[in-house]
């Protein structure tokens, strides 16, 4: 299948399971997530290794993964329903390289490190960032989306329609001496 075709067949898998796992709210437009998922590629190194936090149904990976071949994507998911609807679609789209992670990433345990890390409609973004900061290459940045700022961080704004994305890189000097 082509790009066009992965991104209308992933649409249609969320809206048919959304109804019974929650995978994005009600009243959410599917094809305005999934360009802002699409725009921040931009921002994403060529073979770069991502975490998406909080995946839920797979926005924003999925159709990043789907855009960009070379990419490694972890898909971050503490619903386990959630995370078997992500290996499910990841399967049915023949997607390699992709990976679903059924845990609390307050509770992560692994030997990765990430260029990139993105979260979506978490909430509490000063905790994700403290928590999940030794997960992230020295090079590394976090693309949130929301209007968010963070000690020891450079942040570049970004602005799609009504949504605004942070894109956050260390301060070397304040985030890694040691």
């Amino acid at each position: 299948m082509q790009e066009r075709e992965l991104l209308i067949t992933y649409k249609e898998f969320l809206k048919k399971y959304n109804k019974v796992l929650n995978l994005t709210s009600k009243n959410v437009n599917l094809d305005e997530i999934i360009n802002q998922s699409i725009y921040i590629e931009k921002f994403i190194k060529e073979n770069s290794k991502i975490m998406d936090v909080g995946s839920g149904g797979g926005i924003v990976g999925i159709p990043l993964k789907i855009i960009r071949n070379d990419l490694v994507v972890y898909l971050i998911e503490r619903s386990q329903k959630k995370s078997t609807f992500l290996q499910i679609v990841i399967k049915k789209l023949n997607l390699s390289g992709i990976f679903v992670i059924s845990e609390d990433y307050k509770n992560l345990k692994l030997n990765e490190k990430f260029d990139v890390i993105i979260a979506r409609a978490l909430g509490n973004y000063k905790f994700l960032v403290k928590t999940l900061k030794k997960f992230l290459k020295e090079d590394g940045k976090f693309i949130i989306f929301s209007d968010f700022e963070y000690e020891g961080f450079n942040v570049i704004k970004e602005k799609i329609g009504n949504l605004t994305i942070s894109i956050l890189t260390p301060l070397k000097f304040l985030l890694w001496s040691k």
